[in-house]
């Protein structure tokens, strides 16, 4: 997968804080160029973070080498944007229905979305979703882009307890 710079209008920026030495809150990176990129169905990907491992700690940060793809992690979690391009053509393309063992929480930024499965539900801005192992796609009909922030974790069907 190739990793591109967006360019200014659609390329996120992305400032970290952490804790200075003397305990107060600082900025530690202040960037506009994050990890993204294209899909072969034309989706935007940006990275805004990765975590490996949960429960995050402190000195966690992103890893450059980590693949960049649309599948969830099986460990860790992710925060994305998502850039659907806008619909093309009379037609739209067939459903794209897939599933994978993860929690994605979804909240639209910009245009709309047609969330598909077992009937369909239009997502605006400012509306979230909550996937849990479910079978679904999302469309771009209109003609315009649509923008949204997906964060996923793991999904385990059974909780192991630790005592």
């Amino acid at each position: 997968m190739k990793h591109e710079d967006p360019g200014p209008i659609t390329s996120a920026r992305r400032v970290i804080v952490g804790v200075s030495g003397s305990g107060a809150s600082a900025v530690v990176t202040d960037e506009r160029i994050i990890p993204c990129t294209r899909l072969s169905n034309g989706i935007l990907l940006q990275e805004v973070w990765q975590q490996r491992e949960l429960p995050a700690v402190p000195e966690d940060r992103p890893d450059p080498d980590w693949a960049l793809g649309p599948a969830a992690p099986a460990e860790g979690a992710v925060i994305r944007m998502l850039t659907v391009p806008a619909a093309s053509g009379s037609r739209p393309a067939e459903p794209h229905l897939h599933t994978d063992p993860s929690l994605h929480v979804i909240t639209m930024l910009s245009g709309e979305l047609v969330l598909l499965e077992d009937g369909e539900v239009t997502l605006g801005v400012g509306d979230s979703v909550v996937l849990r192992d479910s079978m679904h796609d999302l469309r771009n009909l209109k003609a315009r882009p649509a923008t949204f922030v997906y964060t996923s974790f793991p999904l385990v069907h059974e909780r192991v307890h630790e005592r």
